[in-house]
């Protein structure tokens, strides 16, 4: 997506930022009869999209909001909600004179302030078995630093809620890559006979269907593949200087992004200050995003001019964000550093996540997560697992962020820079996010024994 180099057109960016949202897309629409150059006309066709978007993803009216806080939370008042809102707790827009909410602001407002979790009608039982489950895998790797490894049958569906006569559904489902943790990957079923997988080690690995758009549709992959947890135990200060010839993917900016912006760097420079070793730096960068940067749910990554500089300024994001800044601060310092994720896959769950490693010479590369480190800053023991160590309870299709689907998509992706729940269109024309419902199962959960290893 190179034209979003290409700056919004001022006129276009006023209305955008006044609410003005009909009168953005008439001059949008006036521009492109005019448009003389392609990267232009690619940026404004674009910018009609990312409107779309916006709108679908702030879908609650101001009374659809209270109503829903209502029923979440114990208690909660109409003039509580009204002191919410004014005091910019809740994650708003205006659009052409209405007020609209972000699909997840009631779980961005428990991020905000954790005495809501508290007050919730329904506790989610299901989030704290999968903590509890997480902290039984940390405490044992961290106490012994014996990696053990897991054999995993997963699966997705994909379901089309809307159909298209004389038209094709094109589908790309994320599947396991083989590669740093992950092993022996296996396909167990498949919703379609004939399919397109793309090789092992793909840096966004999928595997692709085709079938008449009819609705209702499914889409779906179930497969095992075995993992193994990553305990990094060398000695910090035996790490060598690199060879930097080798390392030119992962140490370069990728815009829009990864991009070494002059807050960036002084925000690089001011963290690392007079530390010369390339582990302890990372470690800095690490723990200045735990404590700092809260996490809070994002609205699509496509609506962000930049990632890693909206965490370093608003001061929150999610998984995806945080490893982005990571990425980007590591790389400004000359260490490479890159993408990973898929799955945050426990024995009873799975949900996207995404997370990011460095390099290390000689000792190779070094799994970070800052979105697990900084939920649990205030417990020394956890936070410092997740710079160097990585539990089992992942399930990893992409390696880079980025990169082209195979075979390539005909129309905006709904994430043009990761995939993890899947990608849709037909042959004649997008399909929209709300068109679509998607499951991620987890089957089985098994350890392997040592004689099975």
């Amino acid at each position: 997506m190179e034209f979003l180099a290409v700056p919004v057109p001022e006129k276009v960016a006023d209305f955008e930022k006044n609410g003005e949202f009909a009168r953005a897309v008439a001059e949008i629409d006036l521009m492109l009869e005019y448009a003389s150059s392609a990267m232009l006309r690619q940026r404004l066709l674009w910018e009609k999209e990312r409107l779309k978007r916006i709108e679908e993803n702030y879908t609650y009216s101001s009374q659809e909001a209270l109503d829903l806080l209502s029923e979440t939370f114990i208690d909660l008042s109409p003039e509580e909600f009204e002191d919410l809102k004014k005091n910019k707790k809740l994650d708003s827009i205006i659009i052409d004179g209405r007020e609209f909410y972000e699909k997840r602001f009631d779980k961005n407002l428990m991020f905000l302030d954790n005495s809501y979790e508290a007050r919730l009608k329904e506790k989610d039982t299901i989030r704290s078995k999968n903590k509890t489950l997480l902290h039984e895998q940390i405490d044992r790797l961290s106490r012994n630093r014996n990696p053990l490894k897991f054999k995993v049958q997963a699966g997705i569906y994909l379901r089309a809620k809307v159909g298209f006569q004389d038209e094709t559904l094109r589908c790309w489902l994320p599947v396991p890559r083989v590669g740093d943790q992950i092993a022996a990957v296996t396909l167990l079923e498949t919703s379609h006979e004939r399919y397109s997988l793309a090789p092992l080690a793909s840096p966004q690995r999928t595997i692709f269907f085709e079938a008449p758009a009819e609705e209702g549709t499914e889409f779906s992959v179930k497969f095992e593949y075995e993992i193994s947890e990553i305990s990094c135990s060398f000695d910090p200060y035996t790490a060598e200087d690199i060879d930097r010839s080798k390392f030119g993917n992962y140490l370069s900016e990728r815009a829009p992004h990864i991009v070494f912006t002059p807050y960036l760097r002084n925000l690089a420079l001011e963290i690392a200050g007079t530390e010369r070793n390339p582990y302890f730096i990372a470690k800095r960068f690490y723990e200045w995003i735990c404590e700092n940067v809260r996490y809070s749910f994002m609205s699509e990554y496509a609506l962000y001019d930049n990632l890693a500089e909206f965490a370093a300024v608003n001061l929150r994001g999610d998984c995806g964000v945080k490893a982005l800044l990571f990425i980007t601060l590591c790389r400004i310092m000359g260490i490479p550093a890159r993408w990973q994720s898929g799955w945050y896959a426990t024995p009873i769950s799975a949900s996207p996540h995404d997370w990011a490693l460095f390099w290390v010479e000689p000792h190779g590369w070094v799994p970070v997560d800052c979105s697990f480190g900084g939920a649990r800053k205030d417990i020394p023991i956890y936070r410092d697992f997740y710079f160097g160590n990585l539990d089992a309870f992942r399930m990893v299709s992409n390696s880079a962020f980025m990169s082209p689907l195979s075979p390539v998509k005909k129309f905006y992706r709904f994430d043009p820079y990761d995939n993890q729940v899947g990608e849709i269109e037909t042959d004649k024309r997008m399909f929209r996010s709300s068109w679509l419902e998607h499951e991620l199962k987890i089957y089985s959960f098994d350890r392997l024994e040592e004689k099975e290893l």
